[in-house]
């Protein structure tokens, strides 16, 4: 039995050596069995004897050691602390001198690379703005297919550098003030429209919106301008091609947060079933061909364009097997990509660039949804789920929510979470019956998502749980678009003609 010495230690002892037991236990004692001990950095602690004190007197004991095992504690807790942060600095030096030593003998081990390969890796590590500089090589020594690997390589390099700083300003970007809000959607109501001169029988085929402006492409190979703040297409705007447009798209800026204000400046890229794509710059109120590039061969045309982020690349989709990246300041096809399975899937339907512009996503005819690396033009993902094939496919600029639509009678809208690769929703046209599904496109702020069939269109909202928020019934849509802030909506109606919504 282990006691703390106290003033009546001789006490314990007469009782131990007359009795021969412990006084409190009642078991075998003797003189010898007592152990002396002494609290360190202090007197030792007298036991409280109940029975001689008063109530005031034994709360005032008992808070006595109940501060001081409070404070014995936290001395306690204190050094433990100190020790652990002693031990994880040991385990690190330990862990960054294991990796020296690893490094210095693998060095040692490895022979010293020739000083031709050296320069090699130094010329592969120009930044992306050198690699792109023309510069002036004699034509004796000029080595076409290196030079394409080369800017191929820096075209790639410049869009991995550009994802990364639109990916933190993502982050920090607020929405519009004048976004629309979820319950105005209701209110919405034909507010002025137009339609693309053609003979014969005109359909709408695409469209873009940038600012005030919207592009509308027609199966007469015809592109009106219309103008929002005005309510009417811009006289002597038109842009002709000899072929059906399949899609049009602005060249944006660059910047985040784009607020159109340029739009009038702003080129347009064109193309069209015959596998070639435009470029047409404002002149006035005319647009002068500034160049063209071909991209397919024979029967094979393109059916859709998407534009880098960056405002310097887009994506061109052709109909059969290969989507292309392509520079928009020089007018040139980068890279050629080829898909072994779209052949015999109906070849490609669409494609669009992810808001940070590594992934690109494509459609097959009678397939699923894939999703590439731009960097590798390798395959990352599929995304299976549309009984029939993909009409159209569009990203969120939250950069982790996906939509894609199939034509199929009974078609539906389905939103994918590209974190997981998993479909989140699978929505219907119209609240009643079936319905195609030609076209789906979100707004610039990621909170609202527009979808365009047979029977007419709807808007969901991302917040409210993909709830529908308006649906129009207007008759076919081929292809709608989302205005600025989504404050209104363009739609090409029926054949010609397309109409604008709005509060």
């Amino acid at each position: 039995m282990r006691e703390r010495l106290t003033p009546k230690r001789n006490a314990r002892c007469a009782h131990a050596k007359k009795h021969g037991t412990c006084p409190v236990t009642g078991e075998p004692l003797g003189k010898d069995d007592l152990v002396e001990l002494r609290v360190d950095g202090g007197e030792a602690t007298a036991p409280i004897d109940a029975g001689t004190m008063s109530v005031p007197e034994l709360l005032v004991q008992l808070k006595q050691q109940f501060d001081a095992s409070a404070l014995e504690k936290y001395e306690l807790r204190k050094k433990l602390m100190e020790a652990r942060k002693e031990l994880s600095h040991s385990l690190y030096r330990y862990d960054a001198a294991c990796r020296v030593i690893a490094r210095l003998m693998s060095q040692k081990d490895k022979p010293e690379a020739p000083k031709e390969e050296e320069k090699d890796n130094a010329a592969r590590k120009r930044t992306a703005s050198e690699a792109l500089a023309p510069q002036e090589q004699p034509a004796s020594k000029a080595k076409p297919d290196e030079e394409k690997i080369d800017r191929a390589t820096a075209v790639v390099e410049d869009i991995a550098n550009f994802a990364a700083t639109i990916s933190a300003l993502r982050k920090k970007r607020s929405m519009p003030a004048d976004l629309i809000k979820a319950d105005e959607f209701s209110k919405f109501e034909e507010r002025s429209g137009g339609q693309v001169v053609g003979g014969g029988t005109v359909e709408i085929s695409s469209m873009c919106c940038y600012g005030p402006l919207v592009a509308v492409g027609s199966s007469r190979g015809k592109v009106a301008i219309f103008d929002s703040t005005q309510g009417q297409v811009v006289a002597g705007a038109e842009i002709h091609h000899e072929n059906p447009i399949t899609s049009v798209s602005f060249v944006r800026s660059s910047s985040l947060v784009d607020t159109g204000e340029s739009a009038g400046n702003a080129n347009v890229l064109v193309s069209d079933t015959s596998g070639v794509v435009k470029l047409w710059t404002p002149e006035g109120t005319k647009h002068a061909l500034q160049g063209e590039l071909s991209l397919t061969q024979g029967p094979a045309g393109l059916v859709s364009l998407s534009m880098h982020a960056s405002g310097s690349y887009f994506m061109a989709t052709s109909n059969n097997d290969s989507w292309y990246l392509c520079d928009v300041n020089k007018l040139d096809c980068v890279k050629a990509c080829k898909d072994s399975n779209a052949s015999t899937s109906g070849g490609f339907t669409c494609g669009a660039f992810h808001p940070d512009g590594m992934l690109v996503c494509t459609g097959l005819a009678n397939g699923p949804t894939t999703l590439w690396d731009v960097r590798n033009a390798d395959p990352v993902g599929q995304l299976k789920g549309h009984v029939s094939g993909i009409s159209s496919v569009s990203f969120s600029e939250n950069g982790y929510h996906m939509a894609t639509s199939d034509s199929y009678e009974d078609g539906h809208v389905r939103v994918w979470d590209l974190r997981k690769l998993q479909e989140i929703k699978c929505l219907p046209l119209m609240p009643e019956g079936k319905s195609r599904v030609y076209t789906v496109q979100f707004d610039t702020s990621g909170r609202f998502l527009l979808a365009g069939g047979e029977a007419g269109m709807s808007v969901y909202g991302a917040k409210q749980q993909w709830r529908s928020l308006c649906s129009i019934s207007c008759g076919p849509v081929r292809t709608a678009t989302f205005g600025p802030s989504a404050r209104w909506l363009a739609a090409g109606s029926s054949g010609n003609k397309f109409a604008l919504y709005g509060v």
